[in-house]
């Protein structure tokens, strides 16, 4: 399966390099070289791409030749909205010692310090033209994200690194003929102590779940507006930031939270309008608390499968993110508890 998807990356860095040739009025017949590949959120500083790490928009990208403590920057671009990024350069110089690293993110990806640089591979060389590519650049948070799983506990190592000793060896018993009549010992009656009256046990009940918090749009539009209560995002994150290249496509790249919980007239604002309430909820509480939805990840799956089906799906599901910023959750219909903003 890794194999398989290598090779449709390679296929998708082929496209888009040939589209970015007609795009700039080029063909394959000039001698050029080419490096290309995408930028990730590592959400959860795991150092690996995972299932919660999203294609990062508008990262600069450096390629560097030379090595040392401080190579030679030859090239810089920015990636697009899929996360993608394609540097063309004349001629077929060699690139086999020059390396790819992003030198500022954006986001909440942008707070920490990058990564280090990955290596660039040869793909093809074929009419002219040198395709390079390098593996999939990460750049990470200051702290990985709620939602991640624990990572392992490794197990401290033993005290005692000295081999086990030999077993002591019991010296050989004398013969039959030179051992000592054995004495019994004494009769020996026990005594029996009193039973002691049992001592009543109180089992401690087990702690309550998690009361949980459902809010329709208008209540974090009335209350959680001034931004107490949002987690991870804020009223002024862009609507393409929070849910990924498909809404982008759809809303633009400079609509924000706040402004997409004012939607209305409209199926497809009304339908982020309800899935802004629903990842706010989601972010608010905690996965056992009962919402609908357990996971931010999962809001954004839906989202997207609705932007990306027909309009009966768009209905569908904000009527389900609605029912869901309502109260109803998995087990029992769920408060809205948001703290007032002073």
């Amino acid at each position: 399966m890794q194999s398989m998807a290598r090779h449709l990356q390679v296929v998708a860095l082929v496209l888009l390099v040939l589209l970015d040739a007609a795009a700039a009025g080029t063909t394959t017949a000039s001698s050029s070289t080419v490096v290309a590949g995408m930028v990730f959120c590592d959400q959860c500083k795991d150092g690996a791409r995972g299932l919660f790490d999203y294609p990062l928009y508008g990262a600069r990208v450096a390629i560097q030749c030379g090595g040392g403590d401080s190579p030679l920057t030859v090239r810089e671009c920015n990636t697009n909205w899929f996360g993608g990024f394609s540097v063309r350069m004349e001629g077929t110089p060699e690139m086999n010692r020059c390396t790819a690293r992003v030198v500022q993110a954006t986001g909440h990806c942008g707070a920490a310090t990058p990564t280090a640089p990955r290596e660039l591979t040869l793909a093809f060389r074929m009419l002219g033209l040198a395709l390079y590519t390098v593996p999939p650049l990460l750049s990470q948070p200051l702290r990985a994200m709620d939602f991640c799983p624990a990572p392992p506990v490794a197990l401290a190592p033993s005290s005692s690194s000295s081999p086990l000793a030999p077993p002591p060896v019991s010296p050989p018993l004398p013969p039959l003929w030179r051992r000592r009549p054995r004495r019994l010992p004494p009769i020996w009656t026990p005594t029996l102590p009193k039973p002691e009256p049992p001592v009543e046990t109180t089992t401690t009940p087990p702690p309550p779940p998690p009361q949980g918090s459902a809010c329709t749009f208008d209540k974090w539009a009335e209350i959680g507006l001034h931004g107490c209560n949002w987690k991870v995002v804020t009223p002024n994150t862009t609507v393409a930031m929070a849910f990924g290249p498909a809404a982008a496509q759809r809303y633009g790249s400079e609509m924000t939270l706040r402004e997409a919980l004012e939607g209305r007239g409209d199926m497809y604002r009304t339908l982020l309008r309800e899935a802004t309430a629903a990842l706010l909820n989601a972010y608010y509480n905690a996965p056992a608390a009962g919402f609908l939805y357990p996971t931010t990840a999962s809001v954004i799956d839906h989202m997207n499968g609705a932007l990306l089906g027909s309009p009966e799906r768009v209905l569908l599901e904000g009527a389900r993110f609605r029912r869901a910023n309502s109260g109803g959750g998995r087990i029992t219909k769920i408060p809205c508890d948001l703290t007032p903003c002073t």
